[in-house]
């Protein structure tokens, strides 16, 4: 019963984690006028955020595993590249992010979960 319990905590925790990360992509991060961002919840192993520039053009700014919370860069619109760039569980992990999603690329400095 304990490990049922515990994994009804982890859902609440990254559902809790996914809306603190969407406030904080609306309302806290800098970004252009006429930028937003939106949950696609259909995909079954993972949510898809969605930027939407004026209302009109469409992207995926990134992935999040549903089962982890772990926040992945985008490799098209239906799948995410490997390798995980942050977590919705951990706040610091996404601070720095910015509008564009450049803060996803390694090459850029993210080290989320790297050695070294």
């Amino acid at each position: 019963m304990l490990k049922r319990e515990n994994i009804m905590v982890l859902e609440k925790n990254i559902k809790d984690g996914v809306l603190k990360f969407m406030e904080h992509l609306n309302n806290t991060m800098d970004k252009p006028d006429g930028y937003e961002y939106h949950l696609n919840t259909r995909g079954s192993k993972y949510f898809k955020v969605e930027m939407t520039s004026h209302g009109m053009s469409r992207s995926v700014y990134c992935f999040i595993e549903k089962s982890t919370g772990i926040i992945l860069k985008s490799a098209g619109w239906r799948a995410p590249a490997k390798g995980p760039r942050g977590s919705v569980l951990v706040v610091d992990s996404y601070k720095h992010s910015d509008w564009s999603g450049g803060w996803l690329y390694k090459v850029f400095g993210n080290i989320y979960q790297m050695v070294g």
